[in-house]
């Protein structure tokens, strides 16, 4: 059975109210929860927000689930440590712009991460390994280690300058230009200006949030290993309401909720 039939092969439930046609299945539950369970899958997160009752649900949900399963590497307040992504920033790797029109779009991202994880190569069918670089739906991509690809010492350290120029800080200028050439390997995960790519999960290069560190050591050293974080998929262990919970918990807190 697929993720996707196991989490949606139950009690069919309309998302109109987040602007989405899908189906999400409740776990067996009984009285007042079973009816905030449905009615959170069914609300969009400012409904939420309205709705003292499930406002707690919410919260008490997610709160039990992050206590659990998130708080080992994002901690309990979400704000994560090195190498692990603080969640609470608005600063956002895969799916979210800011430029969404409404919460539907990215509490539907949030849980597409969730759900099926990140990097997650542990597949029923080995052929999407293959395929995909991962799973067939987690969110995947890689940032490769250039001295594996052939890169010399001297074209290793001026990609640190260009990428401590992008982010404002102060570089050897001739070291940059240097690195014309190579940039077109960078532009299709980070964007042609450092900005980053959201389908990719680039990062921006541009900011001043960086999730290994910004001093020059580090900067060298993940231009020159790689880097392939990891998050596992959730949607075997937690029920859809736990899910959406989590999303809306997240989205909520990124915006100073």
């Amino acid at each position: 059975m697929t993720l996707a039939n196991r989490l949606f092969g139950g009690t069919r439930l309309l998302l109109c109210a987040t602007g989405f046609l899908g189906t999400l299945s409740v776990s067996a539950q009984t009285g007042s929860d079973e009816s905030a369970a449905a009615r959170v899958l069914n609300a969009s997160a400012y409904s939420i927000r309205a709705s003292e009752e499930l406002s707690a649900f919410v919260n008490t949900t997610a709160e039990a689930a992050i206590e659990e399963h998130c708080a080992g590497c994002h901690g309990t307040d979400l704000t994560g440590q090195l190498g692990v992504p603080d969640l609470t920033d608005y600063d956002w790797l895969w799916g979210i712009t800011g430029f969404e029109l409404n919460d539907g779009e990215p509490v539907m991202a949030l849980q597409q991460t969730l759900l099926y994880g990140i990097r997650n190569m542990d597949c029923p069918d080995i052929a999407d390994v293959s395929y995909y670089g991962g799973c067939a739906d987690t969110r995947y991509s890689e940032m490769p280690g250039y001295a594996a690809l052939g890169f010399d010492e001297q074209q290793l350290s001026d990609l640190v300058d260009y990428t401590l120029d992008l982010s404002g800080t102060e570089a050897d200028a001739e070291a940059v230009a240097r690195t014309a050439e190579l940039r077109p390997l960078c532009t299709e995960c980070h964007g042609e200006n450092g900005e980053g790519y959201k389908p990719y999960g680039g990062p921006d290069l541009t900011d001043n949030v960086w999730l290994y560190g910004d001093d020059r050591a580090t900067i060298l050293d993940v231009i020159t290993n790689g880097r392939l974080g990891a998050c596992p998929p959730w949607g075997y262990e937690l029920d859809a309401a736990t899910i959406k919970s989590l999303a809306v918990y997240i989205w909520n807190k990124a915006q100073g909720y």
